[in-house]
């Protein structure tokens, strides 16, 4: 997925799930990011929150998946450029998991050792 600018007016609140590497920059204003380690959702409300204020020109990438809470504080709006990530995985898995799906259109069955 291509980085993307998205706009944050003042007090808004923008929830989103992103993946472990993705990066939010911020280009102008103020945001305030609060996130939980998304395996641990079973936890609910007792799982550590990691909140992180970042000013114009800040990045910040996430260290794991996670429900993040985008807040823009200030009085002006902001800006930030969300970046999703790499891509997942190795290329060694990416040809695993083709070399599997490319059998099961086959109608063959691949085996693990």
């Amino acid at each position: 997925m291509k980085p993307f600018d998205q706009p944050y007016a003042p007090g808004q609140i923008h929830a989103n799930w992103f993946k472990r590497g993705s990066a939010i920059i911020v280009l102008n204003g103020t945001l305030r990011l609060s996130y939980r380690d998304g395996s641990l959702d079973w936890l609910l409300g007792d799982a550590p929150k990691v909140s992180v204020v970042l000013h114009e020109g800040g990045c910040h990438v996430l260290p794991y998946e996670a429900y993040v809470e985008i807040i823009a504080t200030g009085e002006c709006a902001a800006t930030a450029r969300i970046d999703a990530g790499p891509l997942s995985g190795t290329i060694a898995a990416r040809i695993v998991r083709w070399c599997v799906s490319m059998g099961r259109l086959n109608g063959m069955r691949v085996r693990r050792s």
